[in-house]
């Protein structure tokens, strides 16, 4: 909409922080001025452009009995378990990640190799819990592929003639470091099997001498190793302080987790498992009374109880990352995702009742993957809607900002993906009008209403790749091929055609220029093509631009270099920048010479804007691509009444509609006859907020016709916050007298607007004038008002009158909003007739 709407081109973001940063100083200086004496500072709405997001880099490096070493980004972080905080462990920030030794170590050590100049290895232990624990072990040179498990170092020795022994290494001189006694026959690679440790235990593998595999724990400090009766292929092997286990398919007991009691001779238990595929890699440990395993990367963390009270169940729906943690009955790490698709690193254990808890030790921070840009806003009656660009892709999102003059975050509006610039606009009665691409055709479908899932019901239209102008709440502008077309959007029909030029709708009517006529602007009934107004703008051009706003009517020819602003009641002029132009409530939105918008002190660098004219609030796009949403505005117009219709129906009765210039806390309609003193109304009525159009929900029979009754609705505008003051409170919307459709009783009524304008309550600056008293020949309607259905009875001959005192300047039109530049001082048109005064 072009009073409502305004798109930038898109750029490369910016960051948030600093952009955020230099904006925040820019309002603190110009919003202090930018309201009337008194008042306070205005409110801010701020809603960053939607980014997408996604996993980041996360890697557990290393587990503690108190903790976890992982890595995030370019930092190593260590989250302990008993409260589940996390610091930088800026002892090892200089270490490359490939040096870091993985594993498990009880006593909570960061642990990495450096090489040294005689060829052997240090092994630096870093305590990060307790800096007692810090050492280094030093490892001879001819120790080759060495292994961690449970603090403790094996490598391998060439014997020189092929083969190989494996050492433990203590850190002291070589004769002293224990020498592994394999079983009878048993021999070892250059690269040992380490497969876990647990206080002096180290479980390792090594070949039989038939060649196939074998197992054992190895007593680290004598070198001792006692057999482990594993038979047939096996895997996941486990060590915690009261149980050795394995995995295997085949072998004695078919296929499950075996567990031993470590020191036992007896068999082991097999645990059957129900896995869902027959050669899948399982990954198993035994928690206790329970089994926590997964299938392979990525599938779920699921347990499966042994005894206990614990049930089958999924404990991560994906999981990308497990590993043992030796002391006690054992407990598992993990990093993975839930149901809710959150990625944290758990800890799960046994508690005191049998079950399996989940501790969630750190939830991962997501990682921007793709910067938002938003490209067009719009505003309308405390609706905000605007279009994102993320990775190519355009979604039109939404929020509540309220309807007072300080804007409040509201609710959330729904999502229209694919919906980009010029293909939507809000202000219709039914809802959101867009467009969409029938996929048949690929012509235009006009769509109403705030659903996003209806696509293909819809009014076809005669053109492709269009944009819609403007909307109101029974109509939209919509223009494609050169062609502009006005649609009835509540009987879902084109009521005009015309080529493409400077038009905008106001209420039920459209401005538009006149090609032919230079210099004229005519107001159109759509429906009838009826002219009903013309406008003189002062110029030998052909508006190709048209912005209206109350009295306020904004023509541009930019082609000449010639815009302004003409009022249509007090008939004076306003200059006006030619392009980039929004014309509120008295107020214009323009930028200056420096590009910067400019609206009073108000000098943030946003290059999209919108505005709801209606009430005072202004939305604007920092270079950080958020949405502010503010209220430099704090004295707006009254609320009024757009326009009417008031049906006649075969039962002789009435169901009539009012539509509102802005949104009202809350209404009363009242129906009464002044001059009849014997009854009281014949209709009074009350309701809660309405967002702009108040329908009368039955009909309503009011008997025998008199020309003298009036129908007057009053509109009750509640303190909202601190706009409790007088001249925020109660005023009537609009008066109607009623006068008969056609002679004889029992006649249908119609409604027609009364030339005075309702009282209002102004600002202490413009004290009201007094209110005239009731008349029985009503007076000709007010021009400003005269936007109901044709008059079908004989109009009133009398010529309009002009308002009872002319709007004030600008000058004073913007003294609560600050600093008019002395050009937009109004100047009176040669010949035309004064205000009055």
């Amino acid at each position: 909409m072009s009073r409502h709407l305004y798109t930038t081109s898109r750029t490369r973001r910016t960051g948030r922080a600093a952009g955020a940063a230099a904006i925040a100083v820019a309002l603190t200086g110009g919003l202090a001025t930018a309201h009337a004496a008194g008042t306070t500072e205005a409110a801010e709405v701020l809603i960053p452009a939607p980014d997408a997001f996604g996993d980041g880099p996360e890697t557990i490096l290393a587990t503690g009995r108190y903790g976890v070493l992982h890595r995030e980004g370019g930092s190593y972080l260590w989250t302990n378990s008993y409260n589940r905080r996390t610091r930088v462990v800026t002892e090892i920030e200089s270490v490359p990640q490939e040096l870091l030794v993985g594993g498990h170590d009880e006593h909570n050590r960061a642990v990495y190799t450096q090489q040294r100049a005689d060829g052997g290895t240090d092994v630096v232990r870093v305590g990060i819990e307790d800096p007692a624990f810090n050492s280094t072990l030093k490892v001879p040179a001819g120790y080759l592929n060495l292994r961690y498990a449970g603090g403790w170092v094996l490598a391998t020795v060439d014997r020189g003639d092929g083969t190989y022994e494996m050492r433990v290494a203590l850190g002291g001189e070589p004769s002293a470091d224990p020498v592994v006694r394999l079983p009878a026959g048993a021999t070892t690679d250059a690269e040992p099997v380490v497969l876990g440790g647990q206080s002096s235990d180290v479980l390792i593998g090594y070949r039989l001498a038939d060649g196939s595999p074998g197992y054992g724990l190895l007593t680290a400090y004598d070198g001792r190793v006692t057999p482990l009766p594993v038979t047939g292929d096996a895997s996941s092997f486990r060590l915690t302080q009261t149980t050795v286990s394995w995995f295997s398919r085949d072998g004695s007991g078919g296929q499950g987790v075996r567990i031993m009691q470590r020191g036992s001779t007896a068999a082991p238990r097999v645990v059957p498992l129900p896995t869902t595929s027959p050669d899948t890699e399982v990954t198993s440990f035994v928690v206790e009374d329970n089994i926590v395993w997964h299938e392979g990367i990525g599938g779920p963390l699921r347990l499966t109880p042994i005894t206990g009270a614990d049930t089958e169940r999924t404990l991560l729906h994906t999981v990308e990352f497990a590993q043992l943690r030796a002391e006690g009955h054992g407990s598992v790490l993990a990093l993975g995702k839930d149901a809710d698709g959150k990625r944290a690193i758990h800890s799960f254990s046994q508690d005191g009742s049998g079950t399996v808890f989940d501790l969630v030790m750190r939830e991962v921070p997501k990682v921007k993957t793709a910067d938002g840009e938003i490209g067009a806003l719009s505003l309308d009656r405390g609706r905000l809607r605007y279009v994102n660009s993320l990775a190519g892709k355009d979604t039109l999102h939404g929020k509540a900002v309220g309807t007072g003059l300080d804007p409040v975050e509201g609710a959330r509006l729904a999502d229209f993906p694919g919906l980009a610039a010029g293909r939507f606009a809000d202000g219709a009665d039914e809802g959101l009008a867009r467009l969409v691409t029938d996929p048949g055709t690929g012509a235009d479908v006009l769509v109403t209403g705030d659903d996003p899932d209806q696509q293909t019901e819809g009014l076809p239209l005669p053109g492709t790749g269009g944009r819609v102008i403007d909307a109101s709440p029974e109509l939209v502008l919509y223009e494609a091929g050169g062609r502009q077309y006005v649609i009835d959007t509540a009987r879902d029909l084109v009521v005009r055609e015309q080529p493409s030029q400077g038009a905008v709708l106001d209420g039920n009517l459209l401005y538009k220029s006149a090609p032919s006529k230079p210099g004229r602007v005519n107001v159109v009934d759509p429906r009838t093509g009826r002219v009903t107004g013309t406008h003189d703008i002062g110029s030998d051009c052909v508006p190709g631009e048209l912005q209206r706003s109350g009295t306020l009517l904004y023509w541009s020819c930019a082609s000449e270099d010639a815009a302004g602003v003409y009022d249509t009641a007090t008939h004076h002029d306003y200059p006006a920048p030619e392009s980039g132009v929004l014309l509120g409530d008295r107020f214009l939105a323009a930028r200056d010479a420096a590009g910067n918008l400019r609206l009073t002190a108000l000098r943030p660098d946003g290059s999209t804007w919108a505005l709801d004219a209606a009430a005072g609030k202004l939305a604007w796009v920092g270079t950080d691509h958020t949405v502010h949403v503010t209220a430099p505005q704090q004295a707006v117009s009254p609320l009024g009444v757009t326009h009417s219709t008031v049906p006649a129906t075969s039962a002789g009765g009435w169901n009539a509609a009012w539509w509102l210039s802005k949104s009202a806390a809350s209404w009363r309609l009242t129906l009464h006859p002044p001059l009849d003193r014997r009854g009281g109304p014949h209709l009074d009525g009350r309701g809660s907020a309405r967002h702009g159009t108040r329908r009368l929900g039955r009909y309503v029979r009011l008997g025998r016709p008199r020309a003298d009754r009036r129908l007057h609705v009053e509109a009750d505008r509640r303190p909202r916050g601190r706009h409790g003051c007088g001249r925020h409170g109660l005023g009537h919307v609009a008066g109607h007298r009623l006068i008969p459709a056609r002679s004889g009783g029992g006649r249908p009524w119609r409604a027609f607007p009364l030339r005075h304008p309702p009282a209002q309550n102004p600002p202490p600056s413009n004290p009201p004038p007094p209110k005239p008293p009731p008349s029985p020949n009503p007076p000709p309607p007010n021009p400003e008002e005269s936007k109901s259905e044709p008059e079908k009875s004989p109009p009133p001959q009398s010529p309009p009158a002009p308002p009872p005192k002319s709007p004030p300047p600008y000058s004073e039109a913007y003294a609560g909003v600050a600093s008019i530049e002395p050009s937009m001082v109004p100047t009176r048109r040669p010949g035309s007739r004064p205000p009055p005064k």
